[in-house]
């Protein structure tokens, strides 16, 4: 089984790039920046494969525009157990202690949402009351 996303990467000169994403089962994720080279990842699940991906598209400047770069959206290790890292909540801390949005990771997002890899693990710690010890 394979499925297609159209996506986009967006530069910090606001510059849209098109992104295809060809997922497939249980956990792989190939990506194709037209006209700028393929990607592949195979990954434990989903949301590891995006990782590895958003990592790649982030080393040439770009971040991907898509639900699972925003800073306020992570899975609890249940859901990402249970749905093979395919979806996350959305973190709100008006909502804490009640049930969570839940969006599909590979969803389009508006790019003025997306951060990179470490801004939004800091701002999951933040979330969460947690320091952040990374780099």
């Amino acid at each position: 089984m394979s499925e297609v996303v159209n996506l986009t990467a967006v530069d910090s000169a606001g510059v849209q790039w098109p992104v295809v994403l060809r997922l497939g089962e249980p956990s792989v994720a190939r990506v194709e920046l037209v006209g700028h080279g393929v990607f592949g990842s195979a990954d434990d699940d989903y949301l590891s494969c995006l990782l590895a991906v958003r990592e790649y598209l982030e080393a040439m400047g770009r971040l991907l525009c898509c639900q699972g770069a925003r800073p306020d959206v992570w899975p609890s290790g249940m859901l990402r157990q249970f749905d093979n890292g395919r979806r996350a909540h959305v973190l709100d801390h008006d909502r804490r202690g009640a049930e969570l949005e839940v969006v599909d990771i590979f969803a389009p997002a508006p790019a003025e949402v997306v951060v990179s890899v470490l801004d939004q693990g800091k701002a999951v710690f933040a979330f969460h009351g947690l320091p952040w010890r990374g780099e």
